[in-house]
């Protein structure tokens, strides 16, 4: 009986040995290589895909009307200009990254709040798929432009800094930007037909308020508002209006004046001669003057340091077989 017990034991360590053994010299079957991954550009270390950059790429040609060019150097000129964009995105980020700043989502829902105000819904949902851009892909992009907004000011903007002394020389030495031409102030009343407007018009000389006329019959959008035109100079109206407002003493109920909108009827609040601005008028548009230029100098000498400091790769090769 043991020695049955024995043998069964040795057939089974057998067994094993020779199943292990089979295990370990057979050859190995080998696995499908994996899908190269093309690059074409790294940012220290990160990479830009080729598979990334084609979607920005088509998504910039379709929104911004990008003809395409018909020579190849031209094309790859553009690519590698996009390219270059796409490279500063991701250095401008990586540097964000670096100082701790985020975007909440807060701050996220708050902008994109403030970009729907100028979109219905459905217009906006349209204009992004226009551009083959999802809604989180481009939830995404705002977030990456608020997180290099908040960069700039924290690097560049925190630094700048425009004396009251630089305003006034810029003043003195530029006067003639600040020349403001003769400008009136009106108000209209616009209707559908002639035989309206002149009875509309008989009413106003014998007395009846404007801007009750005005709200209660214009068809203009300025109607809620007594179809008050605001302040403005010649040429900046079609010239039809200007033709009529510039010429009549303020207070003076205008003809009856066709338009391609209708048919309109005008009443001048008032005249401004030319006259030169004073500073305490334009201090506010020259301080963003100059901080501007002054921004635009900093950034590029800041983002050139970093780009030194950076180590960037670009596979051109792999560019050029994007289509």
């Amino acid at each position: 009986m043991k020695k049955t017990i024995l043998v069964t034991i040795i057939a089974a360590v057998a067994a094993a040995c020779i199943g292990a053994a089979y295990f370990i010299l057979k050859p190995e079957i080998p696995l499908p290589p994996k899908p190269r991954v093309k690059i074409v550009a790294e940012v220290n270390g990160k990479p830009i895909t080729a598979e990334l950059f084609n979607e920005k790429y088509s998504r910039f040609t379709l929104r911004f009307h990008v003809p395409s060019a018909k020579a190849p150097s031209a094309a790859n000129e553009l690519k590698m200009g996009f390219l270059n964009k796409l490279i500063e995105t991701e250095l401008l980020l990586q540097e964000a990254d670096l100082r701790g700043l985020d975007v909440t989502d807060e701050e996220l829902n708050l902008e994109i709040s403030h970009l729907k105000e100028d979109y219905p819904k459905d217009t906006l949902d349209e204009a992004l798929e226009r551009i083959g851009l999802k809604l989180e892909e481009w939830k995404e992009d705002r977030k990456e432009k608020l997180l290099i907004d908040k960069l700039i000011k924290k690097e560049i903007d925190s630094v700048i800094h425009v004396s009251d002394d630089e305003i006034q020389k810029f003043y003195n030495a530029n006067k003639d930007q600040f020349q403001q031409p003769l400008m009136v102030r009106a108000r209209q009343i616009v209707v559908a037909t002639e035989e309206e407007a002149n009875a509309l018009r008989t009413r106003l000389v014998r007395g009846e308020k404007f801007e009750e006329i005005a709200r209660l019959h214009s068809l203009s959008p300025d109607a809620q508002a007594g179809g008050d035109l605001g302040v403005f100079a010649k040429g900046q109206m079609p010239e039809e209006f200007d033709e009529i407002v510039f010429r009549y003493r303020v207070g003076s109920i205008s003809k009856v004046v066709k338009s391609a909108y209708g048919y309109h009827i005008f009443l001048v609040e008032d005249r401004m001669r030319p006259r030169l601005q004073t500073l305490e008028e334009v201090r506010d548009q020259i301080a963003d003057g100059i901080f501007q230029g002054r921004q635009e100098n900093f950034f590029k000498e800041w983002l050139d340091s970093l780009k030194k400091q950076a180590r960037i790769i670009i596979y051109p090769e792999n560019l050029e077989d994007i289509s």
